[in-house]
């Protein structure tokens, strides 16, 4: 199939998104090819069973930090067709986060979705 994301390459921020949620006792798996031929920078499932795409987003995903048309369909084509909520981690954001401590709570708070962790 010739839209399947095959291919893929982790970057920098990417490897340090990934490190902050497995520091904080996030149970998770990296580069997660889904049913509708996305593929994910990480996929983090829940107790409850919720699962959240993660997507580590650098400056090409954005014109003037808005998304680009393709990071808005990739995010709305994996929660309709796959039904998994899509968090983006845009990088000026985690770029502010000075230690690993900030870096965990914003990842809490980005994953939280209300709910107590």
């Amino acid at each position: 199939n010739a839209f399947t994301s095959r291919g893929y390459s982790e970057s920098k921020l990417q490897n340090d998104v990934v490190d902050e949620l497995k520091a904080a006792g996030l149970v998770l798996d990296e580069e997660v090819l889904l049913g509708s031929g996305y593929r994910i920078d990480a996929l983090v499932e829940f107790s409850d069973g919720r699962k959240v795409a993660v997507e580590v987003d650098g400056p090409s995903h954005f014109i003037d930090r808005r998304p680009t048309g393709s990071a808005v369909l990739k995010h709305r084509q994996v929660v309709r067709l796959d039904r998994i909520e899509v968090v983006s981690m845009p990088y000026w954001e985690w770029d502010k986060l000075k230690n690993s401590v900030m870096k965990q709570h914003y990842l809490r708070v980005k994953l939280s979705d209300g709910q107590i962790m």
